[in-house]
């Protein structure tokens, strides 16, 4: 009986000892790595391969090494996925390094070590890499400059801008001014009060640790000519509100017939108002008959000069009635796209609200644009445009937005 126990535990010891050398590796040239993607950064990489072999593998791994014979390799697991791949993110290295990497797969009794060696090189850091594309939308007293990031440098961007002035290679130290862009890879900022016959330079600028990168050099003059977006209809209308410096823009606000911004706005305190006798001195049917606001009380013209005024009613009323409105916003600034049905041409009006008091009221809701004429039948009021419902009328002391027309 002893020699038949001894028999039996003979003859399964060497069917366990068959069963392992079927589950050891196979030799190399039966383990194939293929499909390999390695997508370099400056301090880390990451990898994606697929992994055949012949038997079931339960371990896979790389060797990492900055060295062609894997001196000082190091082992990183390699994470499995679906369908044989594999992949691993390689951390912690330094930029400007070339590494060599190998795969290795095991089971529970041995490696192998694929002859394959793949080689890669991560980025070096550096200052950013940007360029200033292009000078858009010049006005008589503006212009839009817009630029692009095209790589970070592998470090932060803590600030970028576009600076101009009228000496050429401007800088932040010696431009006539900066200004500050918030996109992270779009440089995008409009440059107001600009003076007619002055060639101005610009260029995009953007800063990392490592230093400053300027874009390069543009030069433009105003258009002294230019006189607002045609939209097909009787006039011509601006590109932002009077006291804005770009289009989004809520600018300043204003009085009806008055040409400076206040801290508030009351009955009181408006221009053309007497406590005692009649309430307005000027624009009143029975004291003057002008219904129309002179030029020397148009802010439009007081401001901008040229052709510019305020737009009338019956204006008003055409951009509202020939137009297609949509809510919109551009940076943050809530306000209505305002397409011509005529030609397709757009103007942007944003929704600054209105004044009464020291505070803006439906600021981001509504925009109140004044007209040039007094009310048809109130003295004390004049007519407007409202952006949801179009013309009304309102006190002439309170405080709103004016969009300059020009024929």
């Amino acid at each position: 009986m002893k020699r038949i126990i001894k028999y039996i535990f003979i003859g399964l010891l060497g069917c366990f000892l068959m069963a392992c050398q079927r589950e050891e590796l196979p030799p190399t040239t039966n383990l194939f790595v293929d499909s390999v993607s390695i997508t370099p950064s400056y301090v880390d990489a990451e990898v994606s391969c697929k992994i055949r072999s012949s038997i079931t593998i339960e371990y896979a791994a790389l060797d990492l090494s900055t060295e062609p014979d894997f001196a000082n390799a190091k082992e990183i697991v390699l994470t499995r996925q679906p369908y044989n791949h594999y992949t691993a993110t390689l951390k912690n290295l330094s930029d400007g390094m070339t590494y060599y990497v190998r795969y290795k797969v095991s089971n529970t009794f041995s490696t192998v070590i694929h002859d394959k060696i793949d080689e890669f090189h991560t980025l070096t850091f550096s200052l950013p890499i940007l360029s200033t594309t292009e000078v858009t939308e010049i006005t008589f007293n503006s212009a839009h400059i817009c630029g692009v990031i095209e790589n970070d440098g592998g470090k932060k961007i803590h600030s970028c801008g576009i600076v101009y002035g009228t000496s050429s290679q401007p800088t932040i130290e010696n431009a006539i001014n900066v200004k500050s862009s918030t996109s992270s890879s779009t440089i995008s900022s409009y440059i107001s009060h600009l003076e007619e016959g002055v060639t101005y330079y610009a260029r995009t600028y953007a800063a990392n640790e490592l230093g400053i990168t300027y874009g390069k050099e543009l030069s433009f003059i105003v258009d002294p000519l230019w006189c607002g977006f045609d939209l097909g209809l009787s006039v011509k209308w601006a590109h932002m509100n009077v006291g804005a410096e770009k289009i989004d823009d809520y600018g300043d606000y204003f009085a009806w017939g008055e040409t400076n911004p206040k801290t508030s706005y009351y009955l009181s305190n408006y221009s053309f108002y007497e406590e005692w006798g009649i309430s307005m001195n000027k624009y009143h049917r029975y004291v003057d008959g002008i219904t129309i606001l002179e030029p020397i009380d148009d802010v439009a013209t007081e401001k901008w000069g040229g052709n510019w005024r305020m737009p009338t009613d019956l204006e008003l009323k055409e951009l509202y009635d020939k137009c297609s409105w949509t809510l919109t916003s551009i940076n943050g600034i809530t306000g209505y796209k305002v397409t011509s049905k005529i030609n397709g041409v757009s103007i942007f009006l944003p929704c600054a609200g209105y004044i009464y008091g020291e505070a803006p009221k439906n600021k981001g809701t509504i925009g109140y644009y004044w007209s040039s004429t007094l009310a048809k039948i109130e003295h004390s009021e004049a007519q407007l445009l409202m952006t949801i419902s179009g013309l009304n009328n309102m006190q002439r002391c309170y405080g709103l937005s004016v969009r300059p027309v020009c024929p």
